[in-house]
Parts: C-alpha cells; sequence; structure tokens
C-alpha cells in the first residue's frame, strides 16, 4: 500500500482546529460520526485515472471522514475531509471554514482566492507546503476541506483540487 504524503500536509494545517465536542465537552466517537468520504466523488477515475486507490478513514479531532486518493502511476493525488455538524459539535460550520482559512492564510505569503460555483464561501489556497493547493468550502451546515497535488503534466494541482470541489460539492 502507498503512503499518501499529501495528507500530511493538509492534517498538520488542520491540527490547528482543534477538538470538537457537544455542550458537555464529550466528542462524539469516531464511529458515531464517520461519514464515508470518498463517496463525495462518484467517479475517482475522471480525476486520477483508471486503477486509483482511496483510502477511506473516519480522521481525527473534529472530521467525520478522510479520503485519500492516489493516481495508480503515483503522479496525482488528492485527500478530502468532511466536517459534518455531528462531527463539530458546538462549533458551526461557519467557524470551522473561518479556521481552516484562517490557517491557509498564515501558511502562505499568495492570497486566498474566492471560489464561485462551489458551495459557499469557497477558499482557494496555493503555494502551501508539499506543493499542493487546497480548497475549502462549506455547504450549508457541512465543512469539505481538499488538497490536490499533480506532477502530471496534463493537470496542475489548482485545475484538481477545483475539479474535486466541484465533483465534491455535487455529492452534497
Amino acid at each position: 500500500m502507498r503512503t499518501f504524503g499529501l495528507g500530511l500536509a493538509l492534517a498538520a494545517l488542520l491540527s490547528a482546529c482543534g477538538p470538537s465536542g457537544d455542550s458537555k465537552g464529550q466528542a462524539p466517537s469516531a464511529e458515531a460520526r464517520h461519514v464515508d468520504a470518498c463517496a463525495l466523488i462518484a467517479d475517482p477515475s475522471a480525476l486520477f485515472g483508471a486503477g486509483a486507490e482511496a483510502i477511506d478513514s473516519p480522521g481525527y479531532d473534529a472530521m467525520a471522514g478522510v479520503c485519500q486518493w492516489q493516481s495508480a502511476d503515483g503522479r496525482r493525488g488528492g485527500d478530502l475531509i468532511i466536517y459534518t455538524a455531528a462531527s463539530l459539535g458546538a462549533v458551526a460550520a461557519p467557524a470551522q471554514l473561518a479556521t481552516l482559512t484562517e490557517s491557509w492564510d498564515a501558511t502562505t505569503e499568495t492570497p486566498l482566492e474566492a471560489l464561485e460555483g462551489i458551495g459557499d464561501e469557497a477558499q482557494l489556497a496555493t503555494d502551501l507546503p508539499g506543493y499542493q493547493a487546497q480548497i475549502a468550502f462549506r455547504k450549508g451546515d457541512i465543512v469539505v476541506a481538499i488538497a490536490a497535488r499533480s506532477g502530471d503534466p496534463a493537470i496542475n494541482d489548482v485545475v484538481l483540487a477545483t475539479r474535486m470541489a466541484q465533483a465534491a460539492a455535487g455529492g452534497l
């Protein structure tokens, strides 16, 4: 099984988001709040090619689910993290999105870019550690964070991240 280094950079940036909890300070168990994040991308072969590998996991902290994709040739990779009202507990979705984008903004010298047509308040971050593009957006009380990297000359990391975000937004 391949190791996906892309998720490490995204997870490091997201670790500043802190744990979630309900009004009593108790976070629901990972199993109770798990969402199959891989299911948000209906046709991963369109993004990562035939034979792409996907790993679904419950994530940690306030994450409801995580999916990591790697193309068969290793030139394209992507991570998708989903946060739901159940996984966020007392944290509102707009606040979670703000935490993500503020963390990204502090990590890159390139200003974040607002994206239209992908959920609510979609933001693109580039020039982050790991030479990747990241997008975060909200759709109601769900927040999605995406990281994509590409060494494939047919598609760059920004286009790959944008297509992942469009597919995920359509899957919600």
